[in-house]
């Protein structure tokens, strides 16, 4: 059970050291840090002066979502691995195997569940007018030709 338990927190640790590797391009889970503001003659970012949008919470929902997948599907794809190893070692034992079907049935159901909420927060903020990022999707017009004889 001790090495189950260092096992389970060496595995967190490696994990959750990378999470931000992922995210390297964006500042953080906080939008507006591309805004300023100026106090007293100094110049600070948006985000330490409290100079915030609607469209900022709308932004940080999405962003917060968008971590909450990336974890979820990430614990879906260690368990699939824990299953597939338990499923190797289980040496012909049937409640080894059984077990280890459940695992992978569970992980392949929290897969499906991740990307249904993914279509869901999609659907939801293309019929708002957003793309993935926050924006607003602005439609680009093509000229109308007339044809002359």
């Amino acid at each position: 059970m001790f090495k189950k338990n260092i096992l389970i927190a060496a595995f967190l640790g490696l994990f959750l050291c990378h999470v931000s590797l992922a995210y390297g391009q964006e500042t953080g889970l906080v939008p507006g840090t591309d805004r300023t503001c100026e106090v007293n003659g100094v110049v600070y970012d948006a985000a330490y002066c409290g100079n915030y949008e609607i469209n900022d919470f709308v932004v940080l929902a999405i962003n917060i979502s968008k971590w909450i997948l990336g974890m979820v599907g990430s614990l879906a794809l260690i368990m699939f691995v824990y299953g597939g190893i338990l499923f190797l070692i289980s040496s012909g034992g049937s409640e080894k195997i059984s077990q280890a079907k459940k695992i992978i049935l569970a992980a392949v159901i929290g897969l499906i569940i991740v990307f249904t909420s993914y279509l869901i927060i999609k659907f939801v903020m293309g019929t708002m007018g957003l793309t993935w990022s926050g924006k607003i999707a602005v439609p680009t017009l093509t000229p109308v030709t007339t044809v002359t004889e």
